[in-house]
C-alpha cells in the first residue's frame, strides 16, 4: 500500500508532463501555421492575387495583432482599392481603439481621400483618450492650415462678431452663422452686428428700426425719431436720427446725450464722435475724454474706434498715431493710415507706403511689409502680395497662399470670408470649423 502512494505523486508529475509538451507542441504548430499562412499572404501580396487576402485572414482567425491589422491596410493601399482600405482601417479601430497604431492608419487613410475634417476629428478623439504619437502630431501641423471654400457667395458682407456675420445680396441683410450656415434670412435694408447680449438691430423694409434676438425674434423697438440703431453695447447706444444725426440712447432706447454729425459704438466705455469737422473721443457719459480734438479717428466696418484698449486718431492730414483711453499717445511712431486692432494681437498700419504690423506698445512687430494688410484675428492676419490676398500666421509666416481678390478675418471657428470672382465665399478651416 504505502509503494502504491509513493507512485501516486510520479504519476502525477508524468500526466503534467505530457500535458505541457502537448500544450508546447500544438502551439509550436499553430505558430507554424501560423507563419505559413502569413508567408503566403506576403508572397501572394507581391501579385496582387486574391489569395493574400485569403492568408491574411487566415493568419489573422490564428493570432490578431495591431501590426498584421496595418500590414494588411497597407496591402488594400498598395492596391488602389480605396473603398477596401478604408473600411478595413475604420474596422482595425473599432478592433483595437486604444492602439495609437490603428489612429494612425485611419488617418493615413482620410489623408489619402483628402477627407481633412475626418481627419482632424479623429485626431482630437485620440487626444481626448490620451492617445498620442508622432506621427499624428505630424499630420496634425501639416494640415493645420488646409481649408475648403464654399461655394455660393455674397455680394457684400459684415464682420464676424459674437457668432454670426452680416451678409447681402440685392441689398437686403441678413446673417450666417460661424459656419457659414444661414441663421438670419437676407431680408433688411441694414443691420448691426451681434453683440454679447445676443441682439442686432435691424431696419426692416416698411424702415422700421429695431433689435433681433439670434432667431430673428423682434425684442425692442425705436420710439421717436429714431431712425436706425448701433450694436447694443453697454450702458450706452449710438443712433441716428430721422435729421441724420446721432445720439446716444440708454437700454430703453431713451436719448441721454449727444447731437453729433457721426458716431462710433461705445466700446468698453470709449467712443469717436464727429461735429462741425472736428473728431474727439467721449466716455459712455458723454463727456469728452483728454483735451485734443482730430481731423480724423479710425473706425472699423463694427463702427468700432476704440478696441483692445487702443484706438488710431489723426492731428495732421494723413498722419495717424495710436492713443489709450485716456488720449494719450502710445509708442511714438507716426503713420500714414491704419486699421483697428479687431481682437488680435496686431494691429494693421501702413509706413513709408508699405502696411506692417504693430503690437498694442506701438511697436512694430517685424520688418516685414505688404502692399496691403489687414489687423490680425485669431491668431491669424489678411495680407496683399502681387495684387492677391493670403494669410500669415503669428510669425508672419504665410500659411494661406495669396490667390483671392479680397479677404477679411478670421472668427474663433475658423471661418473667414474671402473674395472670389466678385463673390464673398467663406473659406473654413477644417481644424477648427468642426461643421466639415
Amino acid at each position: 500500500m504505502k509503494k502504491y502512494r509513493a507512485l501516486v505523486p510520479v504519476v502525477l508529475i508524468v500526466v503534467m508532463l505530457a500535458s505541457w509538451y502537448m500544450l508546447i507542441s500544438n502551439a509550436a504548430k499553430i505558430e507554424n501555421q501560423y507563419n505559413t499562412y502569413l508567408t503566403a499572404a506576403r508572397a501572394y501580396a507581391k501579385d496582387g492575387t486574391k489569395y493574400a487576402i485569403e492568408n491574411y485572414n487566415l493568419a489573422l482567425s490564428i493570432k490578431s495583432s495591431p501590426e498584421l491589422y496595418k500590414e494588411i491596410a497597407d496591402y488594400y493601399k498598395n492596391q488602389k482599392n480605396k473603398d477596401a482600405y478604408l473600411e478595413w482601417c475604420e474596422d482595425f479601430l473599432e478592433v483595437y481603439p486604444k492602439e495609437a497604431l490603428a489612429y494612425e492608419c485611419l488617418v493615413e487613410a482620410y489623408v489619402e481621400e483628402g477627407a481633412y475634417a475626418d481627419c482632424f476629428d479623429l485626431i482630437y478623439t485620440a487626444q481626448k483618450r490620451k492617445i498620442s504619437s508622432a506621427y499624428l502630431d505630424k499630420v496634425a501641423s501639416d494640415l493645420k492650415y488646409s481649408h475648403k471654400v464654399v461655394s455660393g457667395g455674397y455680394e457684400d458682407v459684415a464682420l464676424y462678431s459674437n457668432g454670426f456675420c452680416a451678409v447681402s445680396n440685392k441689398e437686403r441683410w441678413g446673417f450666417v452663422d460661424a459656419y457659414g450656415q444661414v441663421r438670419i434670412g437676407v431680408q433688411y435694408l441694414s443691420v448691426s452686428n451681434y453683440t454679447q447680449y445676443n441682439v442686432a438691430s435691424v431696419v426692416d423694409q416698411e424702415e422700421a428700426a429695431y433689435y433681433i434676438d439670434n432667431a430673428g425674434e423682434k425684442v425692442l423697438v425705436a420710439k421717436g425719431n429714431i431712425k436706425s440703431l448701433g450694436a447694443y453695447v453697454g450702458n450706452v447706444i449710438v443712433a441716428k436720427r430721422d435729421d441724420d444725426k446721432y445720439v446716444y440712447v440708454n437700454t430703453k432706447l431713451e436719448t441721454v446725450f449727444g447731437e453729433y454729425d457721426y458716431a462710433s459704438a461705445m466700446n468698453s466705455g470709449v467712443a469717436a464722435v464727429k461735429k462741425d469737422g472736428k473728431w474727439h473721443l467721449i466716455n459712455e457719459q458723454g463727456a469728452k475724454i483728454g483735451n485734443d480734438t482730430y481731423l480724423d479717428v479710425k473706425v472699423d466696418a463694427n463702427n468700432i474706434a476704440y478696441n483692445n484698449g487702443r484706438a488710431f486718431v489723426s492731428k495732421t492730414e494723413g498722419k495717424y498715431i495710436l492713443v489709450d483711453g485716456s488720449g494719450k499717445q502710445v509708442g511714438n511712431l507716426v503713420f500714414q493710415d491704419a486699421e483697428p486692432f479687431m481682437g488680435g494681437d496686431w494691429a494693421a498700419v501702413k509706413l513709408n507706403d508699405k502696411w506692417q504690423f504693430i503690437d498694442i506698445n506701438g511697436k512694430l512687430v517685424s520688418d516685414k511689409t505688404y502692399a496691403e494688410a489687414r489687423s490680425a484675428s485669431n491668431g491669424m492676419a489678411a495680407v496683399c502680395i502681387d495684387d492677391l490676398w493670403g494669410f500669415v500666421d503669428e510669425k508672419e509666416n504665410v500659411v494661406i497662399e495669396p490667390k483671392f481678390e479680397d479677404a477679411l478675418y478670421f472668427n474663433d471657428k475658423g471661418s473667414c470670408f474671402i473674395k472670389e470672382d466678385e463673390k464673398w465665399r467663406l473659406l473654413k478651416l477644417y481644424r477648427l470649423n468642426r461643421e466639415g
